[in-house]
């Protein structure tokens, strides 16, 4: 008898269905056995849906329009919807679970999975769509020539009780198990973890059906063996020691006993809340040094460590200091299984165990976070959260278990509290994960956090401790911007003489340009150093003069808030343009902060100034809301000590949850699988306005660069072409400034195009200035 001919899964490399879906059992149950028994064992289903997921999410593969495609996918011309496959083996999956007696919203996390493993996530509108027919009748044609027999030969399920047609998998779903009603009377702590838990199984299918596939075999075994580096917690008292003596060591001392005693009480959710520069990036590595050690012994697993941060400006810091930590070469950018940056200036190379690694094991080991230490921006963490795209949903398993530490949490916006509260909480019940929120002003956002630091007296008595800084409060009164100039011009020689750090902190690159520019000839004359730092010059640029700034020197900075949270810079007076009262006192912070001016020797004088038609720049950025509340906080103030902060920021936080929408229409989106929206990073960030983005190369630069564009742009396949550019994407990234579009803005009479790109002509582009298109036009802020 003749042998019944294979259904084929993959083209280059030709695999057999069978032959894919045992790779992507391994891989699944290998990720699966990654994470801790108390998150295995939370559901106690969990397993047999992730296996049913892996059977189940290629059987629409054994359609005679797939089967055409894959014997030979560049010469396919037959219809593309034909070939298509998710719609299919959801439906089928549908059917299969439900003859299998399973409850309805397993059903629904499975059909999830196999629908949008190469789309999204869908929302439940979305996921019906998808389950529908369409007028032309393909699905209903590709369904009946579905292959039953080889699918149950190759996938191991018994397909043989279904007889029905397409369109039934998705009646079935909604109409008969009615899983959208089920889900709407879920109580919202319950839906939270069922939507944490469908993401779950859904991100170790996106992972598992790319790994084998991406690492071919000669990575594959150490793929599925991959062995966690061992990190103590004795690193961080090893490298406080090797600081120098400081009067704030014993501080951290007990600090630091204070986080081993009130960690060992069980939560998962911990603030942690102190001054500027007394050391909450090694006392939160110490916290999760030691969760870690103790979930390794407890759990068999050792949990990843995640430090999220809000801005690209602080992360080389923070990349630094970790490297240090852990012993690592301190002047690599190279990415690796012990540590890795992840944002859009990061490296795309990556070393498994000392050896580098070529393009393709790269990209898949980037973008599934494979490393120990994951430093990362709030950007992206949200986006893996809460994201359906599954470019994020891949990594979103990782955050399972995961040690997650959120530094400067302030700079979240209000409307994001409450889904970011229920989301990482979700994480902690769901997943065993454990959270960390840090800050000098630490927003009310966390429900039920233990704070590390020590009781309220605790705290509020370390806060008494630090007199760097007095604030003083000359905001009452408008001021006009050349005003403001002119009374900078006239203190300028007494600030060289005495030779001063100072920092001047605008709120608009425009402003910030304009104060730049009057000091600039004054200044340059007496040989004393004159920054400015704002959105208007490269992010190389950028960090380059907050390296020189670090270096202690007298000098004179004028920057937009780019530099407020996180910088770890000491300057001797501050005057900052009025905003929200945790920014002020974020930039306060940046003054006197190793304390070498003794107690209150630090001085930062807040105005507020207005443009020439009387308009405040604060309320061209900020939302008026929270600057009313800033100013009724202080409203009696004449100055403002360190001492005082922390009551104010308390207040000041509480205020803003009693009257600000903090977002609980976002949860209940989330949570019920509905159409958002806002997507989160529009959330976070704000709606996208159109920009102009301008690479700005130096003249020596320029040819090289353009060489470079043109051999990625003119790769012929559109995967290498796109892979080529993701490899350039941290170096163009680097030299990347946007300008907001308008109308009388040609890009053409500044830069050449090239492919997407602009390549701007030198002589707009000044490494001190930034670019100069002739715009004065009030911008917004400047968001590293």
């Amino acid at each position: 008898m003749r042998a019944t001919p294979s259904l084929w899964s993959h083209y280059r490399p030709n695999l057999r269905l069978s032959q894919h879906l045992a790779q992507v059992r391994a891989a699944a149950r290998f990720l699966w056995q990654g994470h801790s028994e108390t998150t295995r064992n939370q559901r106690e289903n969990s397993l047999e849906v992730l296996d049913a997921i892996v059977d189940c999410h290629d059987l629409g593969k054994g359609s005679p329009g797939f089967q055409q495609y894959i014997r030979d996918p560049d010469n396919y011309r037959g219809d593309p919807d034909a070939k298509a496959h998710t719609a299919l083996s959801a439906a089928l999956a549908i059917l299969w679970a439900d003859s299998q007696g399973w409850r309805p919203l397993d059903t629904l996390v499975l059909a999830q999975a196999v629908a949008g493993h190469h789309g999204q996530f869908a929302p439940l509108d979305k996921l019906r769509e998808r389950l529908r027919p369409s007028g032309d009748g393909i699905l209903d044609t590709q369904w009946q020539g579905l292959d039953v027999k080889r699918l149950e030969t190759a996938t191991g399920l018994d397909l043989g009780t279904i007889d029905a047609r397409f369109r039934d998998g998705g009646r079935q779903l909604f109409r008969r198990l009615e899983v959208d009603e089920l889900l709407a009377a879920l109580p919202l702590e319950q839906a939270i973890g069922l939507r944490l838990w469908a993401q779950l199984l859904f991100s170790i299918l996106l992972e598992a059906d790319k790994a084998l596939l991406a690492l071919r075999e000669e990575r594959a075994k150490t793929y599925l063996s991959w062995e966690p580096s061992t990190l103590v917690p004795d690193l961080v008292p090893q490298r406080i020691a090797q600081l120098p003596d400081s009067p704030i060591n014993p501080l951290r001392e007990t600090i630091a006993r204070r986080i081993r005693e009130r960690m060992s009480e069980g939560s998962h959710v911990h603030t942690l809340t102190l001054p500027t520069g007394v050391g909450k990036t090694l006392l939160a590595a110490h916290w999760a040094l030691t969760v870690r050690q103790r979930s390794q012994r407890e759990q068999g697993v050792p949990p990843p460590i995640f430090v999220v941060l809000p801005f690209l400006s602080i992360i080389d810091q923070m990349d630094s200091e970790y490297r240090t930590l852990l012993g690592l070469q301190e002047d690599s950018t190279t990415q690796s299984n012990v540590l890795m940056s992840s944002h859009s200036l990061s490296t795309r190379e990556y070393e498994l165990e000392g050896r580098r690694l070529g393009p393709a094991y790269t990209a898949f080991y980037l973008d599934t976070w494979r490393s120990e230490v994951v430093i990362t921006t709030f950007d992206q963490l949200l986006l893996a959260l809460f994201s359906p795209k599954t470019r994020h949903q891949l990594r979103f398993h990782r955050l399972l278990d995961a040690l997650i530490i959120l530094d400067e949490v302030q700079t979240l916006p209000a409307h994001l509290w409450d889904l970011v509260d229920h989301g990482l909480r979700g994480l902690t019940r769901e997943g065993n994960a454990h959270i960390l929120m840090m800050s000098a002003t630490q927003p009310a956002l966390l429900t039920r956090a233990r704070e590390l630091a020590g009781s309220d007296e605790e705290v509020a008595d370390i806060f008494r401790r630090f007199r760097r800084y007095r604030i003083r409060c000359r905001h009452r009164e408008d001021q006009d911007l050349d005003a403001f100039g002119q009374a900078i011009l006239r203190r300028v020689d007494d600030w060289i003489d005495q030779g001063l750090r100072v920092l001047i902190t605008l709120n608009t690159r425009s402003s910030a340009r304009s104060i730049w520019q009057l000091l600039s000839g004054d200044v340059a004359l007496t040989g004393t150093p004159l920054f400015l730092i704002s959105a208007d010059l490269t992010p190389r640029d950028r960090l380059a003069k907050i390296g020189r700034i670090k270096q202690g020197e007298p000098c004179i900075v004028v920057s937009t808030q780019t530099i407020e949270a996180g910088v770890d810079i000491d300057m001797d007076l501050t005057l900052r343009d009025f905003a929200p009262l945790d920014a002020i006192i974020q930039i306060a912070g940046r003054c006197n902060r190793n304390n070498r001016l003794g107690e209150h020797g630090g001085k930062v004088e807040l105005y507020s100034l207005v443009n020439e038609r009387g308009r405040r720049y604060s309320e061209m950025i900020y939302d008026s809301l929270l600057l009313e509340i800033t100013r009724q906080g202080i409203k009696d103030a004449e100055d403002i000590g360190e001492e005082q902060v922390l009551a104010l920021s308390r207040d000041y936080f509480g205020t803003i949850k009693e009257r600000k929408d903090t977002g609980q229409v976002h949860t209940r989106t989330y949570a019920y699988w509905q159409e958002p929206e806002q997507s989160v990073h529009s959330l976070l960030r704000g709606e996208p306005r159109e920009q102009h983005c301008f690479l700005c190369p130096t003249e020596t630069e320029m040819e090289p660069l353009r060489h470079t564009l043109q051999q990625a742009l003119g790769e012929p396949d559109r995967w290498q072409r796109r892979e080529a550019l993701r490899r350039l994407a941290p170096t163009l990234q680097q030299q990347t400034v946007c300008v907001y579009a308008r109308p009388e803005l040609h890009p053409e009479d500044y830069a050449d195009e090239l492919g997407p790109f602009w390549l701007l002509h030198s002589q707009w582009y000044d490494r001190d200035a930034g670019i100069d298109l002739n715009d004065d036009s009030e911008e917004g802020p400047c968001i590293l």
